[in-house]
């Protein structure tokens, strides 16, 4: 990757906020109630998935009683509290949101709902930074690593999806962006990352590598 880009677009949880460590916990209630067992393999099908197709997943696979949205709502009473109690930015975000600011559009793309955004870029006064939040209830809740999301932002941007790079941490994350033709970073070796990051442009650490600069600066 040596070009410079005409937008930048990043992932929310795990990637401007520390929230994925907490899922996990914050989730057990939840699944102990109906026996469930989160395993690595169901966290990486997760990620990046929107809420309905996580919870449709869960009770079709565990056949749950209940509704639906009686399901998405009992398990939002154990989740969302992480947003309001726990989450904090991650490292040198600050910073590099507003160095980014001053020469490119910036968009959020996260298979979040749109008010949990919502509430995580005012809880940290982000709003200024960013030309568009878009979540994955904008496309239908198709989630990742479906590249909807990704050209549904590319498109509200005014930009060609190549002409777009992404930050993820996920691995549903990156194939999305891949598959919407976009470049992608991944943050890896974080306490919650797990997957396959081979498909990302640049794997780095923390948004202090130098390598950051030189692809936008």
């Amino acid at each position: 990757m040596s070009k410079k880009f005409k937008a930048v677009i990043f992932d929310m949880d795990g990637v401007l906020i520390d929230s994925e460590q907490y899922w996990g916990a914050a989730e057990e209630g939840f699944l102990n109630k109906y026996k469930m067992t989160s395993t690595e393999e169901m966290s990486i099908l997760f990620t990046g998935r929107s809420e309905i197709q996580n919870v449709t997943w869960m009770k079709e696979k565990f056949n749950l009683p209940g509704t639906l949205e009686d399901l998405i709502k009992e398990r939002r009473s154990y989740t969302d509290r992480i947003y309001s109690d726990r989450i904090r930015p991650l490292p040198l975000v600050e910073s590099l949101l507003s160095k980014i600011s001053l020469i490119y559009p910036q968009a959020i793309a996260s298979g979040a709902r749109h008010d949990l955004i919502n509430e995580v870029v005012d809880k940290f006064s982000w709003r200024n930074y960013f030309k568009l939040l878009i979540s994955s209830d904008d496309v239908g809740h198709i989630g990742k690593p479906d590249p909807a999301i990704y050209l549904h932002t590319a498109d509200k941007l005014g930009v060609r999806p190549e002409d777009c790079l992404v930050f993820e941490d996920a691995q549903n994350g990156v194939v999305s962006a891949k598959n919407a033709g976009m470049s992608c970073v991944a943050l890896i070796n974080q306490p919650w990352t797990r997957g396959d990051y081979s498909l990302a442009d640049l794997q780095i650490d923390s948004f202090g590598d130098e390598r950051i600069n030189e692809l936008l600066f």
